[in-house]
């Protein structure tokens, strides 16, 4: 056979359609994504070490297409379009007189590193003589998209979002799952908006309703109801708080009652940045920054993602090592915004005094250099101040005052760092309404097109960039309207996908094709097992226990724990719920006349479905085996109640 003619012709067409293929999908693809794929794991790889954050030798930055064009000591690094004219190239390139890159022998690109370089610079549009912000503006025209739906179409936002999502679908070839049945999305929404699973008879009621617009109804009416506002707080309150500030009851309330009355989230964040209430329902809103303990940067750590969706920790010492645009100016920027504050009991309680002087500090930068902290912020906003020399003494004087600081009163100053912060974060900021949309699609959907949800920063690429712009945009235009954002979200064909999908392939998570499991949280799981067994126990005891054992709350990845596990096994108060009650479940089923008949009413009480075949069979089984019908009712429930399919919403 390998003496055949037509063999080696075969084989040299062969190879050459494969290789022809090749270059036509290098072809079809954007420069951006054959960033993502194949550029950035090689300099990450190779070169972020000593070109990047932490480190930038010759001045050069390689994190991202815009650093690299603003180039080093030397100028940029590449010459788009033209690979062979690069820098970038020409260091990599074994040459002779010609300072090498990486300089460790052992450690050089191969060949076929070197030509992803090459490719990726040959398919960037010519500079001419653009700027470099300039020339990334008019880059960022030049890459593919989804575009926007027609004006002639008059779409609703919830059809708009499903238009984006059927668009992105139709790119990548992708069939969706199928809607979820009627009693699958009442628990997905109760669980969403109310925080716990629908009891039998709301989920009876829903089931029988056959009018067509009946989702919508559920949606209308939850958002109305007193479940809504509380099981929100609950999340915004670890959202913004997490898990260790401990309770406090005017927080709790300031929070719940912003929800309920449906406030907007840029007069929320404001309300907590600046920390002065001007009414007696805003009074919990100084809990955000007095929790804080006149812990400056703890404070500044906790603002960025709320007001900007990116996490500053890292930038504390040196530039972000991985995020071009996250500096270490911006980290003590926000430092400085808070420092002039203090901690003081007022009459209405807790209150932030701030001084009108003072509070400069310096930091060292990349260079070893003191440099003063200037109010410099994540969105390209400044605020100018003046600062004093060396040599001059500030003065505290009333007339640097609105409000000057008494023995139970906050001082106010003329000009306020926490006002200015306030303004730069709250208008003309559409990091804000970005930050906000992408946490709020993660906890209705299971992760945001940023994932993880509060790292919207150049690292992290967004899955469905147009739909995110438009959302944050349209969640800007309605007045930051959380609720009609919720709305708007849950009412979408995504929304409403089942988890299973009829084929064995499933579309990649990030598709959002199908409905993506997530874990409940504390507060959800203790709720919905006290929904199931009709029993409330010691509430308060109960939620301590929950919140140990499960203390994250939107996890990016699902790893139940052996605490978990323990804590649902051994715990009496878990144990407590599911013993003989008068009007509980476990007694309530006990009584009914045949094993098979308690199955089916435990898996509606704790699944809202019935058993399959294998279920009931093996469900029956095990209760005939049990001391007592009230032991082998305990027993199941407890078994369902701690199963995956309870601990998660999908």
């Amino acid at each position: 056979m390998l003496r055949c003619p037509r063999f080696f012709a075969f084989a040299i067409v062969f190879f050459a359609w494969l290789h022809s293929g090749a270059a036509q999908a290098r072809q079809s693809e954007s420069a951006e994504a054959y960033w993502y794929r194949r550029v950035e794991p090689v300099l990450d790889k190779s070169c972020l070490k000593c070109h990047a954050g932490v480190r930038q030798q010759g001045g050069l930055d390689l994190r991202s297409l815009q650093t690299i064009l603003r180039g080093g000591d030397q100028g940029p690094a590449v010459v788009p379009g033209k690979p062979d004219e690069s820098r970038l190239v020409e260091y990599v390139v074994p040459k002779a007189g010609v300072a090498h890159m990486p300089p460790d022998p052992k450690k050089q690109l191969s060949a076929e590193a070197v030509k992803t370089l090459k490719t990726w610079i040959a398919m960037l549009p010519p500079r001419g003589t653009k700027s470099v912000p300039e020339y990334i503006e008019a880059y960022q025209r030049t890459l593919p998209s989804l575009g926007t739906p027609p004006l002639t179409l008059k779409l609703s936002a919830t059809a708009t979002i499903d238009w984006f999502l059927q668009a992105s679908w139709k790119k990548d070839k992708l069939e969706p799952a199928r809607l979820a049945s009627d009693s699958v999305f009442a628990r997905r929404v109760y669980l969403d908006l109310a925080g716990r699973i629908p009891t039998q008879s709301e989920l009876r009621q829903f089931v029988g309703d056959y009018h067509g617009d009946k989702r919508e109804l559920l949606v209308t009416k939850l958002l109305a109801s007193e479940d809504y506002p509380r099981h929100f707080r609950e999340v915004f309150d670890t959202l913004l708080m997490g898990r260790g500030s401990g309770k406090n009851a005017a927080w709790s309330a300031y929070l719940e009652e912003a929800l309920r009355t449906n406030r907007p989230w840029n007069a929320i964040v404001r309300e907590i940045l600046v920390a002065r209430p001007t009414e007696r329902s805003q009074q919990g809103a100084t809990w955000f920054l007095a929790a804080r303990k006149n812990n400056y940067q703890a404070i500044a750590e906790a603002v960025a993602p709320v007001a900007f969706g990116v996490k500053i920790g890292c930038a504390q010492c040196h530039n972000h090592p991985l995020a071009w645009e996250i500096e270490q100016r911006h980290y003590w920027g926000l430092v400085a915004a808070f420092n002039r504050g203090k901690n003081v009991d007022t009459d209405s309680g807790t209150g932030i005094s701030e001084s009108a002087i003072g509070g400069f500090v310096n930091f060292a930068n990349l260079k070893k250099e003191s440099q003063p902290a200037a109010l410099a912020f994540l969105n390209g906003k400044s605020v100018s101040e003046r600062i004093p020399s060396a040599d001059e003494k500030e003065v505290d004087k009333p007339e640097l005052y609105t409000v000057p600081a008494g023995a139970r009163t906050a001082a106010v100053p003329k000009f306020s760092r926490r006002e200015a912060l306030a303004d730069s974060v709250t208008r003309e900021n559409p990091l804000l309404a970005r930050a906000f949309v992408n946490r709020l699609w993660a906890k209705l959907m299971g992760r945001g097109f940023v994932q993880p949800a509060d790292q919207l920063d150049s690292k992290h690429r967004a899955s469905h960039p147009e739909l995110l712009d438009w959302l944050a945009k349209d969640f800007e235009a309605s007045g930051y309207n959380i609720q009609r954002l919720v709305k708007n979200i849950v009412l979408t064909r995504a929304y409403q996908l089942d988890a299973k999908m009829a084929s064995k392939t499933l579309p990649p998570p990030e598709s959002f094709a199908r409905a993506l499991e997530k874990p409940l949280s504390a507060e959800q799981l203790l709720l919905s097992l006290q929904v199931a067994t009709g029993s409330k126990g010691d509430s308060g005891e109960l939620e301590r226990g929950f919140v140990k054992a499960f203390p994250d709350l939107m996890p990016d990845t699902y790893n139940p724990s052996l605490q978990q596990a323990l804590f649902l096994t051994n715990s009496p108060l878990v144990e407590k719920l599911l013993k003989p009650a008068p009007g509980n479940t476990t007694a309530a089923l006990a009584i009914l006349p045949t094993p098979e008949a308690r199955v089916r009413g435990a898996f509606q009480a704790a699944f809202g479905r019935a058993p399959d075949a294998t279920e009931l069979a093996q469900c029956q089984a095990v209760l005939k085996t049990a001391s007592s019908p009230e032991r082998g009712v305990q027993n199941l429930l407890w078994a369902l109640l701690t199963s995956a399919e309870f601990q998660v919403n999908h």
